[in-house]
């Protein structure tokens, strides 16, 4: 059974608002420790992500980011399963010359069975944006590295 509505509202919530505001370590605190992150279509043949790789990977996107901007179109709620679908597109400037971050999602948020943590997160990404700009990240970390 999942958790009451109002503790899956409220960790949503958390969700939505440390994404918004870019804080990538608030972010990972709401990851349950069996969390896993699948990017999508599968047309991008990106295998499923254990919370070790995301952890590591997201904080280095989110602290390249400057100006993030983040507009959340609509959540769609779905109590007796404990899940959540989000529609959102993003903006930012990168380090990157010439290169600027503009996405667009769908985010399916999976809880856990109390509803305090996000243990799935499935990102529906622009895959055109994904396959050009992530290379290009790619290249600028590994440059970038001591």
């Amino acid at each position: 059974m999942p958790a009451p509505v109002q503790i899956q509202k409220e960790t949503i919530d958390k969700f939505l608002t440390t994404w918004k505001n870019g804080a990538a370590q608030e972010t990972v605190a709401l990851w349950a420790d069996d969390f896993e992150q699948q990017l999508l279509p599968y047309s991008l043949q990106q295998p499923p992500r254990p919370r070790a790789h995301a952890e590591f990977f997201y904080p280095k996107l989110v602290n390249n980011l400057a100006n993030w901007k983040l507009d959340i179109k609509r959540i769609i709620h779905e109590t007796s399963q404990g899940t959540a679908a989000v529609y959102a597109t993003s903006s930012a400037d990168t380090p990157i010359p010439g290169e600027s971050w503009t996405n667009e999602y769908a985010v399916f948020i999976s809880l856990t069975k109390d509803g305090s943590k996000v243990n799935r997160l499935e990102e529906m990404v622009d895959s055109a944006f994904y396959e050009r700009f992530f290379p290009i990240f790619q290249k600028y970390l590994v440059e970038q590295a001591p």
